[in-house]
């Protein structure tokens, strides 16, 4: 667990997400650039609504929502990169990591710069070639990994994505994300 967390009020704010489909539970860690990268963790509980169907007996994380994981971790890379591109070019200063986020999280231009951010964009995510190993179980902490693997001329984001619960990998493959303006409704 990183020493440098996102307040959960502002993490809320950054994910387009809520209950009962917010899956990340806290980001881990965040490195900006070429070799860039998002750790987050997702605790699994027996409190989970899902788990009450998949399945009664014998519960287990169902594995459309270990893709919904890996999509909201690669968005919040997407947004995340946004939000230290436009500090970047605003005020000239690079935040390259967690900790450069965190040291600068209370100012009212980043809080600024992260709300408008999150207002103008949405995503569409696609999963391709997920591959499942093994399985996560009430109990169990999943950590994804999302790299970006590469940007395709038409604006669609390739992510390498893995989930892990401690050292087991139980899930790898590539989300795709297409990120758009909003549109704004009455001309406003």
């Amino acid at each position: 667990m990183s020493r440098y967390s996102i307040p959960s009020k502002l993490f809320l704010e950054m994910g387009g997400w809520r209950q009962p489909l917010l899956m990340v539970d806290r980001i881990d860690d965040y490195k900006y650039g070429e070799n860039g990268y998002v750790q987050i963790v997702k605790h699994i509980t027996y409190n989970e609504p899902y788990l009450l169907g998949h399945f009664p007996d014998d519960p287990i994380m169902p594995g459309v929502l270990i893709a919904e994981i890996f999509g909201q971790a690669s968005e919040y890379l997407s947004f995340i990169t946004d939000v230290c591109d436009i500090y970047f070019e605003n005020f000239g200063v690079e935040l390259k990591n967690l900790r450069d986020i965190y040291a600068k999280i209370h100012q009212q231009e980043l809080l600024d710069i992260i709300r408008k951010r999150r207002s103008q964009v949405r995503g569409v995510l696609a999963a391709q070639n997920l591959k499942f190993k093994d399985i996560a179980y009430p109990g169990d902490t999943i950590e994804v990994t999302s790299k970006l693997a590469f940007s395709d001329p038409t604006g669609f984001k390739h992510y390498s994505v893995t989930a892990n619960v401690g050292k087991k990998l139980i899930s790898q493959g590539t989300i795709i994300n297409y990120r758009e303006a909003k549109h704004i409704i009455n001309g406003t």
